[in-house]
């Protein structure tokens, strides 16, 4: 009677988590797509508030709240909303070991999301690009101190670990640097930048290093008297600077243009079968002679799946001047090689799981071969109801920032103080024009950087099947 309770409660309990945790989370976003891809943000808002009340699932919810609101230009609240999400990962970083057990027996979606390494860095980069907006730039040089932290955390917490730097990060925190005058922080981060871009070619990540980059440390070094630096770097690059064009600089401000491009790619799950050994093998003399059969287990596994985009790029028209975008960051890379390096552990627990799950199968089948025919009832219903979760909650964790963009791009124009309309064109195949922007009378101040950005995401299907 004994082995049949605890089997009963076992099965009752896989049940019941079956029941909670059948539902896939990137499948459950496609309707906010597909709101976001008419440009609903307001209703986008209302349906990613549904999941507000998820507790393990809070700081994707702030995430994607964060970033819809900056979508609708409402900068401070989205940093609101961003920082509410800065303050639950903190409170994540203690491990919860309930959390990690329910893991074990159910599936990885049943811990709290505290965000990818990437994600983290980003959500840095997107409070500073908020402040930028609002023009604040010392608010955002907060945002660019915390980036080092966090990538410092990183590089020590995985030493072999690709994503240890953030090239748009240490650019962005350089140009920040810049325009507060703190030239020597700022031809720091420049360097950082350009250390970042010649690893993400090693990394596979897609991003050549951005001309303006390029033109930004020749520049640098050769106002702070870096001679042979700026040589070194006129020489690589191919590029003369002039000094009239670094006190031309000075006179003028930039306008720097930012390029949310797509959506982020999305997770989905793939099943696949592995052997592994019986986890109720024989024991004494008997297990040398007849070793138990290795099992056949399915496991469920998360893989990236890009989103569709019809923009390439875009194109910057102001005051008869105009620049195109340039990539400067790849995120749709960046997330397939982070899920590519936790792959071997995603994988090992997943086995193990199995395993788990397989010996509490057993032991239920043992359960109703004890020959106890009152229980014989009870103790059916409970392999059925085992067999059945086992499946059920053997789901990938398929949870990630879904709102960041594909890819963003960059573009820069010098110009004189003064009021002016911008006028952007989003290019697609053959530099086909997808959609025009008007954004009137934007400020342009002396000595100092104005930032716009645009996010772009495409009027059509977002996934596919």
């Amino acid at each position: 009677m004994t082995d049949c309770v605890a089997a009963c409660r076992v099965a009752l309990l896989l049940g019941t988590l079956a029941l909670a945790g059948c539902a896939s989370y990137s499948d459950s976003f496609d309707v906010v797509d597909h709101k976001l891809s008419a440009g609903q943000y307001d209703a986008a808002l209302k349906d990613i508030e549904k999941q507000s009340n998820t507790k393990k699932d809070r700081v994707l919810y702030l995430l994607n709240k964060g970033m819809v609101l900056s979508m609708k230009r409402d900068f401070a609240g989205s940093n609101q909303a961003f920082e509410a999400a800065k303050a639950e990962m903190d409170r994540l970083y203690a491990v919860s070991v309930t959390e990690n057990t329910l893991s074990f027996i159910v599936n990885d979606s049943t811990v709290s999301y505290a965000g990818d390494d990437y994600e983290q860095v980003l959500l840095h980069l997107y409070m500073a690009l908020n402040f930028l907006e609002l023009g604040q730039p010392k608010e955002a040089r907060v945002e660019a101190l915390q980036v080092d932290v966090k990538l410092r955390e990183i590089g020590e917490r995985i030493p072999d670990y690709k994503f240890t730097e953030d090239a748009l990060s240490r650019y962005l925190s350089g140009m920040i640097y810049e325009e507060l005058g703190e030239w020597s922080d700022a031809m720091i981060d420049y360097r950082k930048a350009y250390e970042a871009y010649k690893k993400y070619q090693v990394n596979n990540y897609g991003v050549p290093m951005p001309d303006m980059l390029k033109h930004d440390l020749l520049r640098l070094a050769q106002r702070q008297g870096l001679k042979d630096e700026a040589a070194r770097y006129s020489k690589e690059f191919n590029i003369e600077l002039q000094q009239d064009k670094i006190q031309k600089a000075g006179q003028e401000g930039e306008l720097v243009f930012i390029l949310n491009n797509g959506l982020a790619p999305i997770k989905r799950e793939k099943v696949v079968a592995a052997w592994v050994p019986s986890p109720a093998g024989k024991s004494g003399p008997q297990a040398a002679r007849s070793p138990s059969p290795p099992l056949l287990v399915k496991i469920a596994l998360p893989y990236y799946e890009s989103r569709a985009n019809n923009v390439l790029s875009a194109r910057i028209l102001v005051s008869g001047n105009q620049a195109d975008t340039q990539l400067v960051e790849n995120i749709d890379a960046i997330a397939r090689a982070s899920l590519d390096a936790r792959m071997p552990a995603i994988t090992a627990r997943s086995i193990a799981r199995a395993v788990a799950k397989g010996a509490i199968q057993e032991s239920v089948d043992r359960a109703g071969n004890s020959g106890n025919s009152n229980d014989a009832a009870v103790q059916l219903i409970s392999s059925f109801v085992i067999r059945v979760a086992t499946a059920a909650t053997e789901r990938a964790d398929t949870r990630s920032w879904l709102t960041l963009p594909a890819n963003i791009q960059m573009a820069k124009i010098s110009l004189p103080p003064g009021n002016y309309d911008v006028t952007v064109e989003l290019l697609g195949v053959g530099d086909r024009v997808v959609e025009t922007r008007a954004y009137p009378q934007v400020t342009i101040h002396d000595a100092r950087n104005t930032y716009l950005t645009q996010h772009w995401v495409p009027a059509i299907p977002t996934t596919r099947r």
